[in-house]
């Protein structure tokens, strides 16, 4: 038997103490961490709340001119991207396009550049309509939208003769993610169509591609033939966790680069599978924060999916980036909250460490699906970001918003706001993540893919072994810095395998919400997609 000294015993006795004191202190300052925050960000979204409806009530009557006719709502901050050269490659177009909405063609403003493959779409919606006030041509379909407010995608897509399967798919670290999928009230789930996956933005979910019913993006990738997947990021509205395979506290400790990794590559890998492998790739269409995940597993790939067999470039045949969050807009240093934001976020006692701002979900779930709910979400959005519903069907605004906000954590507004140099952020880090000067998608036959430029990625033979990518950029988007990343394309990318779109008078939102989507997004999408020839659309 082995003998200890007295003194040792004693020591043994007051180190297990000091750990006990050591984890209940750790416990009540979390639990001060959780109460201080919660009382902070209460007030935060309450004054925030409160200047958002005096900001609306101004600017709706009391600065309202009634007697102006906004022929040109643009803003006229002067331009840095490049522009088309004057050459017999260049030119100016009036593109007649048939409404998918109506029977009427409407007219669109396109300058084409072929030589840099961009268009700039310089269509002055609100002059249209000034010119023509007696004809609205998407009034056909928005008459028979049923303006019932229910926080249910399959409410209104049972009225298209559609079903909305859902869907729990679960992540390598223990993470239940929703996927949606549109189909056919008579139509197999393991059809033959070509799956396109969708993938949504900040504090959204994919709901948001499919909320304008018969006039949503969603809606009319699937009338054309194709199936769609609408795949939702971590916790959404009802966190889910599978506790097997979730490391210790882990539930809110994850950012962008964990939702790359994990997220998306199972909603990538679940729809091929579910699709029983008849494809070896499909196409993703992202919004936002989702274009991010998009770029940051396609531009860094080996670094975001090492040690896995998994690479995102060999999954994709298209890449479509619906306003692309890929360098921060001015916006960021220009509003007061967000300063706020980006000053505290790293302060547990402030913003604490788990789901940002939870009484944001707490108020959904009591009011979603009744109109002031949706209303008090547009005049936050408007006060916080200067976007409008300009643009919009104003009988369907109240809809976009009943599938936002989600669950996020505060890790994740961390990795886009955090001021702090240890850290990469969006706001401050960008340039490391996504570098100007270097090209990201070598191909051996680009004269602009020489070693020295390149930044992670290796070349690949030919341009088909790279998705195809489709940028539509909206220039009113100060949130992210659009012109910056055409700059960049156009520059530093192989040209044969991207085109893109600058649309002079659409906003962050226009590009899912607009009442003209489906001419000015939808229809060049998909006649610049590339498909395999043996997977062409399905009716």
């Amino acid at each position: 038997m082995e003998l200890r000294p007295p003194y040792f015993s004693r020591f043994i006795r007051v180190s297990s103490e000091s750990v006990q004191r050591t984890g209940r202190f750790s416990m009540v300052q979390k639990w001060y961490h959780t109460i201080t925050s919660r009382l902070i960000t209460t007030m935060f979204l309450t004054v925030l709340m409160i200047c958002a409806i005096w900001h609306n009530f101004l600017t709706s009557h009391i600065f309202k001119r009634k007697q102006r006719v906004v022929l040109d709502p643009r803003d006229t901050r002067p331009a840095n991207v490049i522009t088309p050269q004057t050459t017999s490659h260049s030119h100016m177009m009036h593109r007649h396009t048939q409404s998918f909405s109506s029977s009427a063609p409407i007219e669109v403003d396109v300058e084409v550049d072929d030589v840099n493959n961009i268009e700039y779409d310089r269509t002055i919606t609100r002059r249209i309509k000034a010119r023509d006030t007696d004809f609205n041509p998407f009034a056909d379909v928005l008459s028979g939208e049923d303006l019932k407010l229910v926080p249910n995608l399959q409410y209104y897509y049972s009225q298209y003769n559609i079903v909305v399967d859902e869907y729990e798919v679960t992540t390598k670290d223990g993470f239940v993610l929703e996927l949606w999928h549109l189909r056919k009230k008579d139509e197999s789930e393991f059809n033959d169509r070509y799956p396109i996956l969708m993938l949504h933005g900040l504090l959204q979910s994919s709901g948001s591609f499919a909320s304008a019913g018969r006039k949503s993006l969603a809606y009319y990738v699937h009338d054309s033939g194709y199936d769609v997947w609408l795949g939702n990021n971590r916790c959404g509205f009802k966190s889910k966790w599978d506790r097997e395979k979730l490391a210790p506290n882990g539930e809110w400790d994850w950012d962008l680069n964990t939702m790359t990794r994990y997220d998306l590559e199972t909603l990538v890998d679940a729809v091929l599978e579910k699709k029983q492998h008849k494809f070896e790739k499909l196409s993703l269409i992202a919004h936002s924060q989702g274009t991010t995940q998009a770029f940051m597993g396609l531009v860094n790939e080996d670094d975001i999916y090492k040690d896995t067999d998994f690479r995102l470039s060999s999954k994709l045949d298209n890449f479509v980036a619906l306003a692309p969050a890929v360098y921060p807009g001015p916006l960021l240093d220009e509003k007061l909250f967000v300063k706020f934001m980006a000053k505290h976020i790293d302060n547990k006692w402030v913003f604490g460490d788990k789901s940002f701002v939870p009484l944001m979900m707490e108020m959904r779930d009591i009011m979603a699906g009744h109109k002031i709910f949706s209303f008090l979400s547009y005049v936050m959005f408007n006060f916080l970001f200067n976007w409008n519903d300009i643009l919009w069907d104003r009988p369907l605004r109240d809809r976009h918003f009943l599938f936002s906000p989600v669950h996020i954590s505060v890790k994740l507004m961390q990795w886009w706001l955090s001021l702090d140099p240890l850290k990469s952020s969006f706001k401050t880090f960008a340039e490391d993540m996504f570098p100007d000067v270097k090209t990201w998608f070598p191909v051996h036959s680009e004269s602009t893919s020489m070693d020295e430029h390149l930044h992670k990625n290796e070349h690949k033979p030919v341009t088909q072994d790279w998705p195809k990518i489709l940028l539509f950029i909206p220039r009113q988007d100060r949130l992210v810095d659009g012109e910056r990343l055409i700059n960049h394309f156009i520059n530093h990318e192989p040209h044969s395998i991207f085109k893109i779109w600058y649309i002079d008078e659409y906003s962050h939102l226009d590009v899912l919400w607009a009442g003209d989507v489906i001419e000015r997004i939808g229809k060049p999408m998909l006649e610049n997609m590339y498909f395999p020839e043996q997977h062409s659309a399905t009716n």
